[in-house]
């Protein structure tokens, strides 16, 4: 298993997490704390340039290479989307390109426990992210 599949996170960390969520509730509860301790994205992030469509609620990214590493800035009207964004961050700011070009979206939610608190609809916002975030790369 390659530890860039997600990005800076290591996957015994991210399993150690997940066991911790195997209710519903517990998922939610996970996200929307996670969305709490997003910080909150500077105003120039929420340049419609930065807007991903796709999504089930309006989304911006923000990203920008600063010593070959990734700087990302995410955010959300949705705190629910906010909080699963906020777990992206968590593995991708600071990464390398190799790492966010590797990154598996499907394989870090997986690992988590939370890949079935992801609605279809969800899910293809998050691709669309991901694709963005790692358009940014090239």
């Amino acid at each position: 298993m390659s530890s860039c599949q997600y990005g800076v996170c290591q996957h015994s960390d991210l399993l150690l997490k997940g066991q911790a969520l195997k209710q519903r509730e517990q998922q939610l509860r996970f996200v929307v704390e996670q969305a709490g301790m997003l910080a909150a994205a500077a105003c120039a992030a929420h340049d419609t340039a930065n807007e991903v469509f796709g999504c089930e609620a309006r989304v911006w990214v923000h990203c920008h290479w600063q010593h070959d590493r990734l700087q990302l800035q995410v955010d959300s009207e949705s705190r629910v989307v906010k909080g699963l964004l906020a777990l992206i961050q968590q593995a991708l700011h600071g990464a390398t390109a190799e790492q966010v070009n590797h990154y598996d979206l499907d394989a870090h939610f997986n690992a988590l426990n939370l890949a079935n608190y992801l609605t279809v609809s969800r899910r293809n916002g998050l691709r669309a992210v991901v694709a963005r975030i790692q358009g940014s790369s090239a």
